[in-house]
């Protein structure tokens, strides 16, 4: 393996300290519930460092990326956590703000559920963003980044310079990023496919990622690439959301029947058999249509997004954007 040339691994360094930076700074507001847009921002950039390493894997020895791996995973899984809670409460308060005083019972009981879980997320995400816990991180980070190169600090305080010459290693992981983002698609197209879908959306983020710290060394059809490929990357990821907030939804329906359940079965005891006009008697029998009808939304919503998906992903092939890149890998190859 020959070893990155001196502009590469300024590069790998700005940018892992950038990566770094960024992520201590929005770490400081992620915990305001009332702000769901700062978990979010954190968790796409922990996913960007996460690429950073990756991509810039040749200029690191092994233990470094291997530790700046799992300080990535660590943020992204708790803050990912946070997020995907949020993500499912904003689904059901858009929903909840239409819907009756009757139809808003069994949304604000599901509401209710999932804030007791979002403050269990929070408190496991204060233990990662906690003040001497960044600063650790950071410190750390910033030894890997220095690890890449042998400049003085004078040298890597110039503006950051686009790589231009990439290792052979690099041309390679994008090339098997683009032949995962393709691989998932044919079942990806299938509207039964959901999580070949969710594979997808990750190799268009990973794709996306990689491209934004390599395009200019591949040239115009890598960043043809890079805006497909974040195309893909937002459609399949509001798809993923419509997902995540189903589930909570059929939990508290499950959780309402069985409560009437036992109510019914309490007002017939003595009974040979069941009188149907009991169930007058359930006690949440108002609750159902407003979280029936989250769900309806929600997979309308999702069909909706679905044949964007398909519109898009079938536009980019005619266009040939990803036959594009694969040449222009071969080219640098």
């Amino acid at each position: 393996m020959n070893s990155p040339d001196s502009h590469f691994r300024l590069a790998a360094a700005q940018v892992l300290e950038e990566r770094a930076t960024q992520i201590s700074l929005l770490s400081k507001g992620v915990l305001d519930v009332t702000e769901p847009a700062a978990a979010h921002e954190l968790w796409l950039a922990s996913r960007r460092l996460r690429a950073a390493l990756e991509v810039f894997r040749p200029a690191l020895g092994r233990s470094q990326y291997r530790e700046g791996r799992a300080e990535a995973r660590r943020i992204s899984r708790a803050v990912g956590n946070r997020r995907d809670i949020d993500v499912a409460i904003a689904s059901f308060d858009a929903v909840g703000s239409e819907a009756g005083p009757g139809d808003a019972d069994g949304i604000e009981r599901a509401i209710a559920e999932l804030r007791r879980e979002q403050a269990k997320a929070n408190r496991a995400l204060a233990q990662v963003v906690h003040g001497r816990r960044m600063q650790a991180f950071r410190v750390r980070i910033e030894e890997i980044a220095d690890s890449t190169i042998e400049t003085d600090t004078i040298d890597r305080a110039d503006e950051y310079r686009p790589v231009e010459i990439l290792p052979p290693e690099v041309l390679e992981l994008i090339g098997k990023r683009l032949a995962r983002l393709r691989g998932e698609a044919t079942e990806s197209l299938e509207p039964e496919g959901v999580e070949a879908q969710h594979r997808m959306r990750v190799a268009a983020e990973r794709l996306r990622y990689c491209l934004e710290l390599t395009g200019d060394a591949l040239g115009s059809q890598a960043h043809t690439a890079r805006r497909a490929a974040r195309g893909l990357q937002e459609v399949l990821g509001e798809i993923r959301d419509c997902d995540l907030s189903v589930p909570p939804a059929r939990k508290t329906i499950s959780e309402l029947e069985s409560e009437d359940i036992q109510t019914i079965i309490e007002r017939g005891r003595g009974s040979r058999d069941l009188d149907p006009i009991l169930v007058q008697a359930a006690p949440n029998r108002a609750a159902y249509r407003g979280l029936e009808l989250t769900i309806v939304h929600l997979g309308a919503r999702r069909q909706m997004l679905f044949e964007r998906f398909k519109r898009l992903w079938l536009e980019q092939s005619r266009q040939g954007v990803w036959v594009a890149l694969e040449t222009s890998l071969k080219v640098e190859s």
